[in-house]
Parts: structure tokens; C-alpha cells; sequence
């Protein structure tokens, strides 16, 4: 489940760097609150761009509800910037960030998984290409049913309502008299969705 929010963090990560420019404000602290209003707000472009990669990785039901997941998560989302560090054409913002501590839910989810394995097994009715399985764990001739191991990480992840909040450091960059916001780190990305583990 990691390596699927991750993914759709990376692909949101592409919305930031085609979106780093967020109008005209004058400071870098003005541009970091506007990039992060973008998410608290929902905007059209952050959802938009998270249909995109949902619908590579989800179908259907579970679409739906990790959809539904990511949008709680913004819209939940705090944030104080504490800082503003300005040097010349560079600048360092940083904010603390506090949102549902999903990384703690997908690490139980693990760990339930590494403990109780067998109630995750396909059961011998299912019918599964080699193809199709390629992603499944096999143990013992048995496959993890990936629908019912993602079925009870949703569950666990739509209960979440620990917070946690992260520093991060954003970097900007004066470019013709504008302020840019420079590409995030896949960590700061994942602290933005609640995901990072330390």
C-alpha cells in the first residue's frame, strides 16, 4: 500500500512542479501558503490530478474510498509557517505541517500481515493468471489475496484520527523578480500526505 501511496504522491509531486509559479505573491512565505491552501482548499488541479493517478492504481470501490482518504487528508490539514530565511535570490520557508497520521495504520497493516498471513490467502476458488499474481506474495503455495489485504488496509487507514505534525523546509528561488517554489523532496512530499515514516 506504501509503494501505491507513493506513487500517487510522486505523480502529485509533478502537480507542484508544473504549479510552482502560484500567481504573483510577493514573498516566499506568501508562495509556500499559497501552494499549501491548494491542498487545504481542494483545488481543481490537486484533485484532478489525483483522479488521474487513482484510477491507474485503483478500480471501483476502493477508487472511491482512497479518494476519499487523500481528500479528508487535505482538507484536515494544518499548517504555521514558522520561518522565513531569504538570501539574496534564494529563500528557505519552513512550516510545520500537521496531518492524520497514515503512516502508522499502513505499518500496522504490515506488521498484521508479517503475523497473520494466512488470513490474506487467495482462496483455491480464485481464478488468477500468472500475470495477474506477478504482485502477490507467495508462501508455501499460498498467494495473498491483494483485494483482501488492501481492503483491510483501507479499513485501518479510514479509522486514523492520530495526527502528526513534520517540519519541513521549503525551497525557493527568485527568477525574474518571482518567487518559484523549487522541487520537493520525495519526504517532504510524503510528510504533506501523512505517509512518512521515520
Amino acid at each position: 500500500m506504501k509503494r501505491i501511496v507513493l506513487a500517487v504522491v510522486i505523480t502529485l509531486s509533478m502537480f507542484i512542479l508544473s504549479a510552482c509559479t502560484l500567481g504573483n505573491s510577493d514573498s516566499p512565505k506568501e508562495k509556500v501558503k499559497a501552494f499549501l491552501d491548494k491542498y487545504k482548499n481542494q483545488d481543481s488541479e490537486v484533485l484532478s490530478d489525483l483522479d488521474e493517478t487513482i484510477s491507474s492504481e485503483y478500480t471501483g470501490e476502493y477508487k472511491d474510498r482512497y479518494k476519499t482518504l487523500m481528500v479528508n487528508q487535505y482538507k484536515n490539514m494544518d499548517y504555521k509557517i514558522t520561518d522565513e530565511v531569504i538570501d539574496g535570490n534564494t529563500a528557505i520557508v519552513t512550516a510545520d505541517i500537521t496531518v492524520y497520521d497514515y503512516s502508522s495504520a499502513l505499518e500496522n497493516a504490515d506488521d498484521y500481515l508479517t503475523k497473520h498471513e494466512s488470513e490474506f490467502y487467495r482462496n483455491s476458488s480464485d481464478e488468477t493468471s500468472k500475470e495477474e499474481s506477478s504482485e502477490n506474495k507467495i508462501t508455501d503455495n499460498k498467494e495473498i489475496d491483494n483485494d483482501k489485504f488492501l481492503e483491510y488496509k483501507l479499513g485501518l487507514l479510514e479509522k486514523v484520527s492520530d495526527k502528526k505534525t513534520y517540519t519541513i523546509d521549503f525551497s525557493l528561488t527568485k527568477e525574474n523578480d518571482t518567487w518559484k517554489l523549487d522541487s520537493l523532496t520525495d519526504t517532504d512530499i510524503e510528510k504533506i500526505h501523512g505517509i512518512y515514516s521515520e
